[in-house]
């Protein structure tokens, strides 16, 4: 048996297509060996693409300047929270998502939905290899994949910058881009959604689950909450996820990461004690709480803001 011919250097450590196999002397057959991958049609490498940048990367090789990567697939590249079951469009969670701008119709190939926009008026951004949608019309194209309250919490996340144990990033967009996004959106599907999420989305926020809690509680009657209520304690600023200032009552949503992060949970059981201390009453939210339209606990910060006057 002759020995496999071995990949040139360059090719060993990404993704390539076969006609860049080609021209570097690997012939029809040594591109049919068994040691290599097939990410996508067309599309070669030594190892298989695992994560979404690297599928992405893959894909890139065979795309047009035309192309970019859009909806689910953009969101993720961009960070964005996201439902777990929020694509009902495909049935594969691996799928990529990829719009042609201009009228040159939708890519069709498996493993990736085809989208297609006549006009080529949409803001994108290059990262890394890969070519994306601005964050701002991602949030609209998502306006018919999510629910409208989940349109919210991204919002939310966008124009707040995400949160993680060293502080928060740069928010991805503003309010006035999410407004001109919609704008560029016109009267397609998902257009009303939008308008009113706009209307309800806030800043600062830490997490998707203060945002649905937020409008959980708008939703059962109570005033909104002020996001990240600022509170003067003995150890300075503290900030509540939700509060009623007037009432001095203070609502803190516990998501996994307070359970995981042993550094989240002591962060957040000093601030509790020190926003206790200077005279809030805190309630502490977890999932559960919001199951049913989160009657039960409506009714106790009603009865409380009640009681308050």
């Amino acid at each position: 048996m002759r020995p496999r011919i071995p990949l040139p250097r360059p090719l060993k450590s990404t993704a390539f297509q076969v006609q860049s196999g080609s021209a570097r002397g690997l012939g029809e057959k040594r591109m049919r060996g068994h040691d290599l991958q097939r990410p996508f049609h067309g599309v070669r490498a030594a190892e298989s693409p695992e994560s979404l940048s690297d599928r992405c990367a893959a894909l890139s090789k065979t795309l047009q300047p035309h192309h970019v990567f859009s909806h689910r697939t953009a969101a993720e590249i961009w960070r964005m929270p996201l439902p777990a079951d929020d694509d009902k469009e495909a049935d594969d969670d691996d799928v990529l998502h990829v719009m042609a701008l201009g009228k040159r119709g939708r890519i069709r190939r498996p493993g990736v939905v085809g989208w297609e926009r006549t006009e080529n008026d949409l803001v994108t951004y290059s990262v890394g290899s890969i070519h994306v949608c601005a964050p701002a019309d991602v949030w609209c194209q998502l306006s018919t994949l999510i629910s409208r309250e989940w349109l919210v919490a991204v919002g939310d996340f966008l124009i707040s910058g995400e949160r993680d144990d060293d502080g928060r990033r740069p928010a991805l967009c503003t309010m006035e881009q999410l407004s001109e996004a919609i704008a560029r959106h016109g009267r397609r599907r998902g257009v009303a959604a939008l308008q009113w999420a706009l209307g309800m989305v806030r800043s600062p926020v830490d997490s998707p689950r203060e945002s649905l809690l937020r409008l959980a509680l708008v939703a059962g009657g109570l005033p909104e909450p002020e996001v990240q209520l600022a509170v003067q304690t003995t150890k300075g600023i503290r900030h509540g996820d939700l509060g009623y200032r007037d009432a001095r009552l203070i609502i803190e949503y516990q998501g996994d990461e307070h359970r995981t992060s042993r550094r989240r949970w002591l962060q957040d059981l000093t601030r509790v004690q020190l926003l206790e201390d200077a005279g809030y009453r805190v309630i502490l939210v977890g999932a559960d709480d919001l199951e049913d339209g989160a009657e039960a606990l409506i009714g106790r910060i009603r009865r409380i803001l009640a009681s308050a006057g």
